[in-house]
């Protein structure tokens, strides 16, 4: 959940005449630019996946549908691209049964409606974890990859609890979601939950720590968890870290793509 790491972003002059939030036309222009063109690839690639499963062509249209329905209505912190990354490996474990997905760091519900609607596709249940009092007090310094400062301040990114519901319950599916309030440090340690698949998008370091310490010595063999985090330097350098791995799995460091090259990292087991 951070913004843009494209240089020159901040300073692009705005014409101020058009409204460009939640529900305008110009967002929804925008999604179908995006699906066009930044997540063509990624698109065409879910429509023509296989997977062990009926998912008809008809199914999956209106799955995209409903997911560019959220953009357009919610504020979210990722793209297309990266959210069907997520469905996807959701998808191709569909065959199995109790499916269980965990989302940690939901800000304004968008991801978590998304989520919702891909685990109840394949019959499984998505487990919420969050302050829903924006990012925690901390005294963390950070760095984008390109080495430009940036400070996550007390309340950054807030979704409260009842909005982030009412915004599921709007666009997603309520019916597979289970919700936890509280620091990542006090709620995790008496989740008993045995993932399948994570995302993570906790920004603080000290959270993708207590994230990981948690959930990925319990992750089900074949489980993947996702960082959003990708564009953050101390993220990157942790998840390098051999001795962090080592400590933390009594292993050698699992497979992980998209370090230093996207936004989104996938950690494989």
């Amino acid at each position: 959940m951070a913004p843009d790491s494209e240089k020159g972003k901040w300073n692009k002059p705005r014409n101020r005449r058009i409204r460009r939030g939640t529900g305008t036309w110009y967002r929804k222009g925008q999604s179908i630019k995006f699906l066009l063109s930044r997540d063509r690839k990624a698109v065409l690639s879910f429509l023509t996946a296989s997977y062990p499963f009926s998912f008809p062509f008809r199914h999956r249209v209106k799955f995209l549908r409903d997911l560019l329905k959220v953009t357009n209505q919610v504020r979210g912190y990722h793209t297309l691209t990266e959210l069907l990354t997520v469905c996807d490996r959701i998808f191709r474990i569909g065959d199995q049964e109790n499916i269980v997905v965990i989302e940690a760091g939901a800000g304004s519900g968008s991801s978590t409606a998304k989520l919702s609607l891909a685990t109840r596709i394949v019959g499984g249940q998505l487990y919420v974890f969050d302050t829903f009092r924006g990012i925690p007090e901390n005294d963390e310094q950070h760095h984008l990859l390109d080495g430009r400062p940036l400070k996550f301040v007390r309340g950054a990114f807030k979704g409260r609890l009842a909005a982030v519901k009412k915004r599921v319950e709007a666009y997603g599916a309520p019916e597979v979601c289970h919700y936890t309030k509280g620091l990542f440090a006090d709620t995790l340690p008496s989740c008993e939950l045995i993932p399948d698949i994570c995302l993570l998008d906790v920004d603080l370091i000290s959270s993708t720590q207590t994230c990981l310490a948690h959930f990925a010595p319990k992750m089900k063999p074949g489980g993947v968890i996702f960082s959003q985090d990708g564009h953050l330097r101390a993220t990157i350098d942790l998840l390098e870290d051999e001795a962090f791995w080592d400590d933390l799995l009594e292993q050698e460091k699992p497979n992980i793509s998209g370090l230093e090259s996207e936004k989104l990292i996938e950690i494989q087991f």
